[in-house]
């Protein structure tokens, strides 16, 4: 979780907080495998705060759910392997991480895209 302090403490605080919107995954190191990008939101189930991944491939979509724990490590592994760019939208600012080729991470935080948070929408299995 080395360089990654600053994003995901920014995370804990603003699930911790209510303020967590979503969070976006773009910039693939490698184009030709065909992964475009990955989506997280936050998801009450049965009581419990979990993150769905979306993980958007050029030919299919997949889902998968993490704990705030598993999360983190999931986020780590795809913006050092997969990667360059995450997004996490808050309704108070938006904090952007990016991992050059080097593997040197920065964070810049700006101006929130949002001013409510996203509906829950059930999603069909």
């Amino acid at each position: 979780m080395s360089d990654f302090k600053e994003f995901f403490e920014a995370i804990q605080q603003t699930v911790l907080s209510d303020e967590f919107v979503k969070l976006t995954l773009s910039k693939p190191l490698r184009k030709n495998e065909g992964f475009l990008n990955v989506y997280l939101r936050l998801l009450t189930i049965d009581g419990k705060d979990v993150f769905e991944f979306k993980y958007r491939h050029a030919t299919e979509t997949t889902y998968k759910q993490f704990s705030l724990k598993e999360t983190l490590e999931e986020l780590e592994k795809l913006l050092l392997e997969t990667f360059r760019t995450g997004t996490l939208f808050t309704l108070s600012y938006d904090l952007l991480v990016m991992v050059s080729k080097k593997k040197s991470v920065s964070c810049r935080d700006t101006a929130p895209s949002f001013k409510n948070k996203l509906p829950e929408i059930p999603r069909e299995e």
